[in-house]
């Protein structure tokens, strides 16, 4: 330090011999003495300051004065090199110039840059033993907690105020500026450049009782000066950025000086909370509001949670129900019904308390629905009457799982599932057919099976004109009864007997119809039970001789009607 105060009583010699002999120059009629003489003062009173802080602090007053003066000193190391870069560009830019002005200025701007270099070369070399020096001394001060934490609860109190205070000048700013009106304009930006600063004098105040409950926990190497410092750090924040940066420093010098290795891991765990805390935050982010209630994401994720939960449940549901189908011998009809209620009522209810976990008020969402009723009466028409369809048929049951149906005479097949919206039949191809419920109640469809499995088959065959129709019934009764065909000959409550009826006289032969009785699954084949039953008749009526016509026509000629025949013959060329 004295070597610093001899290098710059030396310096201001020089530099104050300079000036006198640039002065000395400097005609008084010169448009510029007047700039220059007082360019001349202003260097020769340009003098380094020394830092000056006290590192033998008494008190808190005393030590929180000496630690804000080590944060100015922290302020001017992050400072110093892009002022003494500005200053060395400046020269370089005025030794193209030449003139008394600009050689007072280089004077003037060189004697700086070496005040500032000597600054930037005592801090390098002493800041950091001045924090530790501080940090040591802090084992002797006092701190007053309960009056520290008054003075917050007072400042935040009147911060609080002033904030109120600002958004209502900021509302008026708008009102005038919408009027056009520039005097009030004027005024009330004139109150809000006040606002401001007194809400920057109140996060000084802050700054000082949140440091000194930091600082005590320092003291004390209390874990929660690692909470404490982020109420440092946001009056600071406020303050200014330079301030911000100083202050980063050094509290975490401080911090290091305290807790040495383990700052590793309290910082960690502190980047954790804070990343925790962050998610937290975007968590909770308003989303949009439905009726009084603010939806946010986590709102979003446990309602879908729930959801998918019920979900699960309804699935295992259904498992579980068609496990019990084999135990108790539940038809798979019933299962199925079951099933598929319990399965929508889960997902019904799944999807109620998941509104009422997330707090809407289902009364709130009514208008919603509302205008939903409009949507479905015109775009979900379809679906809804599907829907409707599938709880009809549920409960009615006049189609089931198991049953052999036909829509048309082309589609038939066995119903293999109801859902609410649609009904899966599979034909004997094996092909899957999904039709929407509402077709099963707006149209006719034929149900082989509702009651029983039971289905009397008919079988048509012809005879040529001229066979004997008594013989033609015995010759086909008989080889029914004879051959190994699957059909029901008795039942306590119907006619099962196997009949032949004569239909009508067609135009090429006597139409005749085996009604015979079939069931179970001979009755969902019917083409392969009818050609069954076609080649035993066959055989039967060709063994007995019974013709079997074909369509043809007979061509008959009148006598009165010529005919002229004409021949052509063709001439032989050699």
């Amino acid at each position: 330090m004295r070597f610093l105060l001899i290098f710059f009583v030396l310096l201001n010699f020089v530099f104050a011999q300079n000036v006198d002999e640039i002065l000395e120059k400097i005609p008084k009629n010169s448009p510029t003495y007047s700039l220059d003489v007082a360019l001349a003062k202003k260097i020769k009173t340009l003098k380094f300051k020394p830092y000056e802080i006290n590192l033998s602090p008494k008190n808190q007053v005393q030590y929180l004065k000496s630690f804000k003066d080590l944060i100015s000193m922290q302020e001017d190391f992050i400072t110093l090199p892009k002022k003494i870069d500005d200053l060395n560009e400046k020269i370089s830019l005025l030794k193209e110039q030449n003139s008394t002005t600009s050689d007072l200025q280089k004077l003037y701007y060189s004697k700086l840059l070496g005040i500032y270099n000597k600054q930037y070369e005592y801090l390098s070399q002493n800041l950091k033993k001045i924090k530790k020096t501080l940090f040591e001394k802090l084992k002797n001060i006092k701190f007053d907690i309960q009056e520290a934490n008054e003075n917050i609860a007072y400042w935040n109190k009147l911060l609080k105020q002033k904030q109120l205070e600002y958004e209502k000048l900021k509302i008026d700013l708008q009102k005038w500026q919408l009027l056009g009106d520039e005097k009030n304009i004027q005024k009330i930006q004139n109150y809000i450049k006040i606002n401001l600063q007194k809400k920057e004098e109140i996060y000084k105040h802050l700054f000082d009782n949140h440091t000194v409950l930091w600082l005590e926990a320092i003291k004390n190497k209390d874990k929660k000066a690692l909470k404490l410092d982020d109420n440092v750090l946001n009056d600071a924040k406020h303050i200014g950025d330079i301030f911000y940066k100083a202050v980063d420093i050094v509290v975490n010098d401080f911090e290091s000086f305290a807790f040495g290795s383990k700052l590793l891991v309290y910082n960690s765990k502190k980047e954790l909370q804070l990343t925790l805390d962050k998610i937290w935050q975007i968590l909770n982010y308003p989303l949009f509001t439905v009726g009084k209630r603010t939806i946010t994401p986590i709102n979003f994720f446990i309602f879908v949670l729930v959801l998918i939960l019920g979900w699960f449940v309804g699935k295992y549901y259904k498992k579980f129900v068609y496990s019990l189908r084999h135990r108790y011998e539940i038809s798979h009809a019933t299962a199925t019904l079951l099933a598929n209620m319990g399965y929508y009522t889960i997902i019904t209810l799944s999807f109620l308390i998941a509104l009422k976990i997330v707090g809407l008020d289902l009364s709130s969402l009514a208008i919603i629905a509302g205008a939903l009723s409009v949507g479905i009466g015109f775009g979900l028409q379809n679906i809804v009457s599907n829907f409707v369809s599938g709880i009809i048929l549920m409960f009615e049951r006049s189609i089931k799982v198991g049953d052999y149906i036909q829509i048309d005479e082309n589609t038939r097949g066995e119903v293999v599932d109801i859902s609410m919206r649609s009904t899966i039949i599979r034909t004997n191809d094996n092909i899957n057919l999904i039709i929407p419920n509402q077709s099963f109640i707006q149209n006719n469809v034929i149900n082989w099976t509702l009651g029983d499995d039971l289905v009397r088959f008919r079988v048509p065959f012809g005879v040529a004109y001229g066979s004997d129709i008594d013989k033609v019934e015995k010759v086909v009764l008989g080889a029914i009864e004879n051959a190994k065909l699957h059909y029901i000959k008795k039942h306590p409550t119907l006619d099962v007997t196997p009949r032949v009826v004569f239909l009508e006289m067609g135009d090429s032969s006597l139409n005749f119809e085996l009604m015979v009785w079939v069931k179970g699954a001979y009755a969902r084949r019917p083409r392969r039970t009818r050609s069954e039953f076609l080649k035993v008749i066959y055989k039967a009526l060709n063994n007995a001789g019974i013709e079997i016509p074909f369509p043809q026509q007979d061509l008959h000629i009148r006598d009165s009607v010529p005919i002229e025949i004409r021949v052509k013959k063709e001439d032989k060329q050699n």
